[in-house]
């Protein structure tokens, strides 16, 4: 269910409401009660999707195979 902001909440808290609207949720914005607008994510290809996901991937450090077993070994120890 679509979460409604009034319009001066969402003004005040446009960082936030976009948040939510990245993570996928849909948000009505309404006047006096009476909804005006309807912010929706959206709809990404798969090209695209998987072409985010692989950049965002680039940023994070790389981790050795010998590092995760090594890892693991000192955990059952």
């Amino acid at each position: 269910m679509p979460r409604t902001v009034d319009i001066s909440d969402a003004n005040a808290q446009f960082s936030r409401m976009i948040a939510r609207v990245e993570a996928g949720e849909d948000v009505i914005v309404a006047r006096d009660g009476i909804p005006i607008a309807r912010i929706a994510p959206v709809a990404r290809s798969i090209e695209e999707t998987i072409a985010l996901m692989r950049h965002e991937r680039a940023k994070r450090p790389r981790v050795a195979a010998a590092d995760i077993r090594a890892s693991t070994e000192n955990s059952r120890a």
